[in-house]
């Protein structure tokens, strides 16, 4: 009964599926999360068929890593698409257990879409200060490099080691050297 009441108010969604990933039972919140009005909708479903073409190999990975190797859990952040068709980014953790039906799959999905928009928005910020930051050291780097050869240039010019008297050529001397 506790069970029960725990994963049908939860505001996570909460699937149980078997070693196919079949879906066996569904919470209210997966059943909103995928655009659905009603759990049986779902049930006999293979959650893989809700996967993002990109993303199915996360599920084949879950289902792998789960039930072939035996982990207790499994997580991952995949992408899956809603009945309307558009896409939502979730966390999913699972974990086995066992039954009278045998060993199934617990899973819980939390919508991450606010999460993951915001890191992408993020990548994209850091990848455009990385790219200015290149651009301003390459247009900064053809000046220094003309300075230092004009200071080179100066260095080993004779006018500059004729300057009489010889004190005041040691200063444009040190003047040039702090230029390079």
């Amino acid at each position: 009964m506790r069970f029960r009441t725990v994963f049908e108010h939860s505001p996570l969604g909460n699937k149980i599926i078997d070693n196919e990933l079949t879906i066996k039972q569904v919470n209210p919140a997966v059943v909103a999360m995928l655009g659905f009005a009603r759990a049986e909708e779902l049930v006999g479903h293979k959650i893989i068929e809700f996967a993002h073409p990109d993303y199915r190999a996360d599920w084949e990975r879950l289902q792998h890593s789960l039930w072939s190797h035996k982990l207790p859990s499994f997580a991952l952040e995949t992408c899956l698409r809603r009945q309307d068709g558009s896409w939502f980014w979730c966390r999913v953790t699972s974990v086995l257990f066992q039954d009278e039906a045998g060993e199934l799959g617990y899973t819980t999905l939390e919508d991450i879409t606010k999460r993951k928009s915001l890191e992408i928005k993020h990548k994209q910020l850091y990848d455009a200060q990385e790219t200015i930051m290149h651009l301003v050291a390459h247009d900064l780097k053809n000046p220094i490099n003309n300075i230092e050869i004009i200071v080179g240039l100066l260095q080993g010019h004779a006018g500059v080691r004729g300057i009489a008297p010889a004190r005041a050529q040691q200063e444009v001397q040190k003047l040039l050297a702090l230029a390079s």
